[in-house]
């Protein structure tokens, strides 16, 4: 019996992820509410897994094990194996994005566009931290910079460096929780907000709105073959899952040379940064790829064919498998505990982003695009910066199913360019733990200061370079 289950144990969290995934995809095309709104799939198994699980209506026992050991086997803890699943999907996801090839030459405005969401996320960063620090602070600071990233990064990011602060820094409760928690209604505000605002917008400017949902694709699948002896698709699926573990094999390496070896010497300094670090496997990552992709692309210019090491194709579908259960596994943390702990702060810290987003992208958008394109903007970055880039991307087919006007593009791009004008950002994420461990209140000043130093930087930026375009 406990070596049956102590051999399943982990995969059957898998099995049932999948299993709510395919029970939502019905639900889904079935629903004609769900049709209307701009939800993901995987949300939707989220929370009917949630519902069932013990802590809720209690039908199906998430928790296998407690935690302790019986007869000297090591027993399964719930939290732990899916905060792993979020963990890792999390990296490989982006990896897989990473390692694509772009040979997109656009000179339009992605820059802007990648200010536009990186000015975002320091509002919200403000407003999180804002919230934490005038009404609630007896809770740490850090929950309040789980905002940006529950809101503009999704669950991944949020759950990753809240169980980061929960396990290195000790002082968020059920922080992973909270980063899911925060995630879940950022998708309920693009999702359901950003469909009412689609309606009022295409209203007014008269524009017809596209049907969301559809069961027949207009998608057509290519697939490329680098030979002729190459006609089976899954022998490019193995060697994209082959690279994506070299790489994140090599993610690997460096948190243990930085975990064992080097933080150890930096004493508390060092315990706090690990815990941080640990939720920067994406981000190593996505590094590593982009480094791989670059000697890739060095070769390729020495007239080397070396385009059968990536497939844009099945590097998106695997990143896309990667990300459904992440969301899914992200939902299913969420504790009555957390719940209990933290509804009122995420209440407050959701309201107020969702209005001070709602009105900085419409002021943004408005000072910095064609205005012919005004609603495609705010409807695709609206989406984006409350839930991911497919609610973004969602609301966007709305109003322009064939993705005509340049605004799919420019997202997407403009993610690319926010990533390297945000990089430095991460290092905020220190503060609140080390405002903690070293007792200096200058790292508690430096959570407003430098994003509202940066925020200003980048919209005077933005401003001056795009004064003439609304005219």
């Amino acid at each position: 019996m406990f070596d049956l289950v102590e051999n399943w144990g982990f995969i059957n969290y898998f099995i049932y992820i999948g299993l709510l995934l395919f029970i939502a995809k019905i639900i889904k095309e079935k629903v004609p509410f769900l049709n209307r709104v701009i939800i993901p799939t995987a949300l939707i198994a989220g929370f009917i897994g949630l519902l069932l699980a013990d802590g809720f209506l209690g039908i199906i026992p998430l928790n296998l094990y407690d935690g302790d050991s019986v007869d000297g086997l090591v027993m399964l803890n719930r939290d732990g194996i899916l905060r792993d699943i979020v963990y890792h999907s999390l990296a490989i996801g982006f990896i897989a994005l990473s390692l694509k090839r772009s040979d997109n030459k656009t000179t339009k405005k992605i820059w802007s566009t990648g200010m536009i969401i990186v000015i975002i996320y320091l509002l919200q960063a403000i407003i999180g931290t804002g919230v934490v620090l005038l009404f609630f602070k007896d809770i740490f600071l850090g929950a309040g910079l789980l905002l940006p990233l529950g809101f503009g990064q999704g669950p991944g990011l949020a759950t990753s460096i809240g169980a980061g602060y929960a396990e290195g820094v000790g002082v968020l409760i059920d922080g992973a929780a909270l980063g899911a928690t925060i995630a879940s209604v950022g998708f309920l505000v693009g999702g359901i907000l950003g469909v009412i605002a689609l309606n009022y917008l295409a209203r007014k400017h008269n524009i017809v709105v596209n049907k969301f949902h559809s069961e027949k694709s207009n998608i057509k699948e290519t697939f490329e073959f680098e030979t002729i002896k190459e006609l089976r698709v899954f022998d490019a699926l193995t060697t994209q899952v082959v690279i994506i573990f070299v790489i994140y094999g090599a993610v690997y390496l460096t948190l243990v040379l930085l975990e064992i070896y080097i933080l150890p010497t930096m004493g508390d300094l060092g315990e706090t940064f690990s815990g941080v670090f640990h939720g920067f496997n994406f981000l190593i990552g996505i590094l590593y790829a982009l480094l791989f992709r670059k000697i890739l692309n060095s070769f390729e210019k020495k007239g080397k064919n070396i385009n059968f090491l990536t497939n844009n194709y099945i590097l998106s579908n695997i990143s896309s498998i990667a990300f459904n259960f992440l969301i899914t596994a992200a939902v299913l943390t969420i504790t009555i505990t957390a719940i209990k702990e933290y509804y009122l702060l995420v209440i407050v810290m959701a309201t107020a982003a969702s209005i001070l987003t709602f009105m900085a992208i419409h002021f943004l958008v408005k000072n910095t695009y064609d205005k012919k394109y005004y609603v495609e903007y705010f409807l695709g970055l609206f989406g984006m910066l409350t839930g991911t880039a497919s609610t973004g991307l969602a609301l966007l087919k709305g109003v322009d199913p064939e993705f005509n006007s340049p605004v799919a593009e420019e997202m997407v791009l403009g993610s690319g360019t926010a990533i390297s004008m945000a990089l430095p950002l991460f290092a905020l994420l220190m503060f609140p733990g080390l405002a903690i461990t070293t007792g200096n209140s200058i790292y508690v000043l430096l959570v407003f200061l430098v994003p509202a130093i940066y925020l200003l930087i980048l919209v005077g930026i933005l401003l001056f370079v795009n004064r003439n375009t609304n005219k």
